[in-house]
């Protein structure tokens, strides 16, 4: 039987090493490298994201204590020069490809969460940014303000399967609506976002992809109204067909779609536009809603993973670590998706925090009544066991 006495190696199982070190041969993550490899360093920071170290000091200590340990993590040193020359100089490109790739086998191992809050099968995706603050003294390449720094994170959230699938990290000064351009839209989706997204350039690129928005109006939009439907009901619903008026109609001509919805509880009428005709107006209402899902990530993030404390300084450093914040989330939600544990994500995070050299495996650790001492990995095996390398 599969036993393992670190939690960590066997979340790592999911890694494919041989695409890894492709990736490290691409970036020459390893060139004249002795000791440390850019695998033990993938090891120490994913350690250091889920057991919420502070710094390098924290890091070196924590592990020096765990010596023992070593030979199961698959690291043969640490030492914070070795970190922090590598955070400075290994290329980040490798993090945020590893990113992809772990996602894109999540999605090969079908990964994914009924959402019961929609019966529509479209793929629901809501777009925005979290801005995460620097000291400008130490990282002067991102100035934001006369006094600020900080970088953006702009993110493609799947509401349905509660994972980030794309980010771009820009400084903070870079508009919204620049990192949007650069974004992919997939056929038949409907992305969600907030009023800083109102543009008809990405209104019209997002129709040309043949997928779907739905936003709220500004105030100074202007537009004809087509047709009229109102539907009534609690929330004072209505259906409105309609077309831009102004300089706005000679980017986008083609027809929108605004819709009415009053809150009770806020006692405020939200009005939203979308191209989408085919969802109703109540349809439409609750997946404005559910672009909350992402400020909610946003949150959770920032409160369970190390992404507001920095361990370098430079533009690599700051992005190696997002982006292993990032690896961090898939992995906790793709445990918590093959193991059907009752617990959040947040609860599992603590749970491995507490737990990363217990002796115990992760089904143990999340289902303890009924899976007993069965392995994680070993039923992976069973069942996808072709997939791992």
């Amino acid at each position: 039987m599969f036993k393992t006495k670190c939690i960590l190696k066997e979340m790592q199982s999911l890694f494919s090493r041989y695409e890894f070190r492709n990736l490290v041969e691409k970036y020459k993550g390893d060139k004249n490298v002795r000791i440390f490899s850019t695998w033990e360093m993938n090891t120490v920071l994913l350690y250091s994201q889920l057991t919420g170290k502070s710094s390098l000091r924290d890091i070196e200590i924590s592990l020096r204590s765990k010596s023992n340990n070593w030979a199961h993590m698959g690291i043969k040193s640490i030492s914070r020069n070795n970190l922090s020359n590598s955070l400075m100089k290994r290329d980040y490109r490798i993090f945020e490809e590893l990113f992809y790739k772990l996602h894109s086998k999540m999605l090969k191992l079908q990964f994914g969460n009924k959402d019961k809050r929609f019966k529509i099968p479209n793929k629901l995706i809501a777009i925005d940014s979290t801005t995460i603050p620097l000291c400008l003294n130490l990282c002067s390449w991102a100035k934001f303000r006369k006094e600020k720094g900080g970088v953006k994170v702009h993110t493609l959230y799947n509401v349905k399967n509660q994972i980030p699938d794309f980010a771009i990290i820009t400084n903070a000064s870079d508009h919204d609506i620049r990192a949007a351009a650069k974004m992919p839209f997939e056929k038949d989706g409907i992305y969600i976002f907030d009023r800083a997204y109102f543009g008809v350039k990405l209104f019209k690129n997002i129709n040309e992809k043949g997928a779907f928005f739905v936003t709220r109006t500004k105030t100074n939009a202007k537009y004809r109204i087509i047709r009229k439907k109102i539907i009534g009901g609690t929330n004072k619903i209505e259906d409105i067909i309609v077309d831009f008026t102004d300089q706005k109609k000679s980017v986008y001509s083609e027809r929108l779609r605004v819709v009415r919805y009053y809150d009770p509880l806020q006692k405020k009428t939200y009005e939203f536009i979308t191209n989408n005709t085919s969802a109703s107006a109540e349809e439409i209402a609750a997946i404005y809603k559910a672009r909350w899902d992402i400020e909610l990530f946003f949150k959770h993030i920032k409160q369970n993973l190390k992404i507001r404390h920095f361990y370098g300084t430079s533009e690599n450093a700051v992005k190696i670590q997002i982006w292993t914040a990032m690896i961090s989330v898939l992995l906790i939600n793709y445990i918590r998706f093959i193991s059907k544990s009752f617990f959040s994500t947040t609860e599992i995070i603590r749970i491995i925090r507490e737990n990363m050299f217990c002796g115990k495996t992760l089904r143990e650790l999340l289902i303890p009544d009924k899976y007993g001492a069965k392995s994680f990995k070993q039923e992976i095996y069973a069942v996808q066991g072709y997939l791992w390398n």
